[in-house]
């Protein structure tokens, strides 16, 4: 199977590739059988245009050549409804990718995601203490600093600004359908990615 990214920045990188991975697994679908395709991980206020471009590239693909793409982009204090109506438009009738894609969209921002599990972010991390999570909190930077500021005061080296722990914070989550109650948008990517993993495999069981 394989699976196209597009991701705003490295923070999306690591979580969001171990969290389809996972998912995988729950639906029978091996880790050895996903081919991981990272098309763009670029941040800033291009994002939306840098993404427009994407979807024209892909155009040249054809159908048999894709099984799935994840676009992961912050929603910026926007709600991930918002967000995901206003990619929809770039993904035009008859491109490879119409009725393929699935949306993460952490609202505001990916390090949110991070701390929502809060045994897992002390496990991945290997630290003692999680700070205290507000419900939501729209304030640019917020989570980010938050973050920052717990692997600081628990003495942990960081050069990536914690995307380095992505992956092992996701691999230490025990519930995910438990994050998807706490989060919108989290519950949205769950549920549409375990449609798009089912409904490739019945296509493949009757290939």
């Amino acid at each position: 199977m394989r699976v196209f990214y597009f991701l705003e920045d490295l923070a999306h990188d690591g979580f969001i590739k171990a969290l389809v991975t996972k998912i995988a697994r729950q639906e029978s679908i091996a880790s050895d059988r996903l081919i991981h395709e990272i098309r763009s991980a670029r941040g800033g206020s291009k994002v939306i245009v840098e993404f427009r471009k994407f979807m024209k590239d892909t155009m040249k693909l054809t159908a048999y050549n894709v099984d799935l793409l994840v676009v992961a982009i912050d929603g910026n204090c926007k709600g991930y409804q918002e967000r995901i109506r206003n990619l929809e438009k770039y993904i035009k009738s008859g491109h490879p990718f119409k009725n393929k894609v699935v949306f993460a969209v952490p609202d505001p921002h990916i390090e949110r995601w991070y701390l929502l599990d809060q045994r897992a972010f002390k496990k991945g991390v290997g630290i003692d203490r999680a700070p205290d999570l507000p419900s939501y909190k729209c304030q640019k930077g917020y989570y980010k600093n938050l973050l920052n500021q717990t692997l600081k005061e628990s003495d942990v080296a960081s050069l990536l600004g914690g995307a380095e722990y992505g992956e092992m914070i996701v691999e230490n989550i025990q519930n995910l359908e438990a994050l998807a109650r706490q989060e919108d948008g989290f519950e949205y990517f769950l549920s549409e990615l375990r449609r798009l993993f089912r409904d490739w495999k019945r296509k493949r069981n009757h290939e």
